[in-house]
């Protein structure tokens, strides 16, 4: 257990943390400060003058904010402290009926729920550095692919309704935009392919993970980065709710008994790239193609199939990650369909 708890509510350029002691809410102390690794270690400096104070009985708990978390991560990793870095959703939800808000009182929120679930505390750890390198790399060609998606779009509109004449001349206008797009876009791509070459590890897991029928570059890139290498994940039923693919029941009682879905709270990139694998794999696994054609045949709804077949594939993943041997559509690797 954690004598000190530090909740930290972050922005771009402030931060506001409150330190409780013991879970007791009357020793909580506000700090306002700049985000940055100066006024941070600033922060802890002032800490370590409380009595009893140490590092390893302190536990940092943080909202997940993106790049914004880089100094306190920073931080973190230079002094070797305990952080936790949760979903703001969690937080939130455990917090009951809430009456306004502001970043001092949303700090204590943190600390509480942290003090509160220490039991189920998940400590952060850096990531492998490629791996943070090909992910800061794959957003940028998600937004570049998505810049030109619309680019492209009044072009396709203007053919579609048969005025060719102003396609070609929008065309014609941004062909030097879409090119350079293109040209980025396979720049980046093998920036990405030389950083996974060179990392043996990161290497063999890209070969594993490709060997699954249906998932193919983007698909097993995204894979990778958002499993951190497959560390964060050893349980297929568990990376399938993370995807938002695994469904959940929703019934009480005699009175509801509502649909069996999957959970919105998922990840919707990862998902997305699932999404497209399932598509593919069902067209080029025999197994696959007579589940899914069996399962529409019965009235399942297509949706409702393909999200099956994705919590299938991640099976098949975490399967050839933990051998270490690639897919084969064998009995070593059985899919079991009803």
């Amino acid at each position: 257990m954690y004598s000190f708890i530090v909740g930290i509510d972050i922005s771009k350029l402030t931060l506001d943390a409150v330190m409780i002691i013991n879970g007791n809410k009357e020793t909580a102390t506000h700090h306002h400060l700049s985000n940055t690794p100066e006024q941070i270690q600033k922060l802890f400096k002032g800490f370590s003058q409380l009595p009893n104070f140490s590092l390893d009985k302190c536990l940092i708990c943080i909202e997940a904010s993106g790049v914004y978390t880089y100094p306190i991560l920073s931080f973190v990793t230079q002094n070797d402290a305990n952080i936790w870095v949760e979903l703001g959703t969690r937080i939130k939800k455990s917090g009951g009926i809430q009456r306004g808000k502001n970043d001092k009182v949303d700090a204590l929120r943190i600390a509480l729920y942290a003090a509160k679930n220490q039991d189920d505390v998940r400590l952060w750890h850096p990531s492998n550095p490629t791996i943070v390198k090909i992910k800061n790399l794959t957003g940028l060609r998600d937004r570049l692919m998505k810049s030109k998606f619309k680019l492209s779009v009044p072009v396709e509109e203007f053919r579609q309704v048969g005025d060719v004449q102003t396609a070609n001349l929008l065309s014609k206008a941004m062909k030097s935009s879409f090119e350079a797009l293109e040209n980025d876009i396979i720049a980046i791509e093998k920036q990405i392919k030389k950083l996974l070459d060179e990392d043996s590890k990161l290497k063999e897991l890209f070969a594993l993970v490709t060997s699954v029928v249906g998932i193919g570059t983007q698909t097993a890139i995204a894979l990778i980065v958002y499993t951190d290498g497959f560390t964060l994940f050893d349980d297929a039923r568990k990376l399938a709710c993370y995807a938002g693919v695994a469904p959940f029941a929703y019934s009480s009682g005699t009175s509801i008994r509502g649909k069996t879905r999957v959970s919105q709270m998922a990840n919707m990139t990862l998902k997305t790239a699932l999404h497209m694998a399932s598509l593919t794999a069902i067209k080029l696994d025999i197994q696959l193609q007579k589940y899914y054609q069996k399962k529409v045949a019965e009235g399942k709804k297509k949706m409702s199939v393909l999200n099956a077949v994705k919590a299938k594939l991640l099976h098949r993943v975490i399967s050839v990650v933990q051998r270490k041997e690639k897919y084969e559509n064998s009995d070593k690797f059985p899919l079991f369909l009803s």
